[in-house]
């Protein structure tokens, strides 16, 4: 097949709707996906923004989601903005949602990337103390493992939700840390807390957890380094210092 026609294909197959009542996938993590039967569909940049804003908020009222998505129009010209866009989504991903007058949702036919990493997130952070180590370390670097929210995506919406799933991701992996650091698996309680600083760069409780690691492996030199990339970072993007729990740390080791 020539490249010509492969393109031709590729843009027929762009273009073909989903069957209706095919299973569908929509990604948020990483970037912006929906698939039905594990082909791409198209869609236009309202759509994804329709289906992003229930895929994180759930049953919204239609009102509210004409709001938070035409933000500068009024209120009738958002509403028809809606409907123009429902009806969009309709012809490209039929039975991917639920409506009613006043209320729009995903249906059940819908899985979302972001219940993995809430289902991991919740799961380290509820009582956890009968599971073992290593299964603690394998969901610790499952949960590691996804990528930030819609990254570059600015809606104040979109924004909040990032911070909210990033704020779960880097609590559980801190939890995670620490039971494995109480289990004396430190080689994993390590990999798992310099993941959460990867997350979030600028906490502190995650450098923190890396900070005793390291001091419990007798590894005094990393922990100091590792103190002094972070005192580096902080004072030439915020202009602050560590707080005084991170310092009592490493002050008898810098001493």
């Amino acid at each position: 097949m020539s490249g010509g026609t492969v393109q031709q294909a590729e843009r027929r197959r762009m273009r073909t709707p989903a069957q209706p009542d095919q299973p569908f996938r929509l990604t948020l993590l990483g970037g912006w996906e929906l698939q039905a039967g594990g082909e791409a569909v198209a869609m236009s940049s309202s759509g994804q923004r329709l289906l992003a804003l229930l895929a994180l908020r759930g049953r919204t009222q239609r009102d509210y989601a004409a709001g938070v998505l035409w933000p500068e129009s009024d209120d009738q010209n958002a509403l028809a903005n809606l409907r123009t866009t429902l009806w969009r989504v309709r012809q490209r991903a039929r039975g991917a949602l639920i409506s009613t007058q006043h209320e729009i949702e995903l249906a059940p036919l819908v899985s979302l990337d972001i219940d993995g990493l809430v289902a991991a997130g919740r799961y380290l952070l509820a009582d956890g103390s009968g599971d073992s180590p290593a299964d603690c370390a394998e969901i610790g670097r499952d949960l590691a493992g996804h990528e930030p929210l819609l990254p570059g995506w600015y809606d104040d919406w979109v924004l909040t939700e990032r911070e909210r799933l990033q704020q779960l991701q880097v609590h559980a992996l801190e939890v995670a840390a620490e039971r494995l650091v109480q289990s004396r698996h430190l080689a994993s309680a390590l990999e798992i807390a310099q993941a959460a600083t990867q997350v979030e760069p600028f906490r502190e409780t995650a450098h923190c957890a890396v900070v005793k690691v390291l001091l419990q492996q007798a590894n005094p030199a990393q922990a100091v380094r590792h103190y002094r990339r972070y005192e580096r970072l902080l004072d030439r993007e915020l202009g602050i210092r560590p707080s005084a729990h991170l310092r009592d740390l490493v002050r008898p080791v810098l001493a």
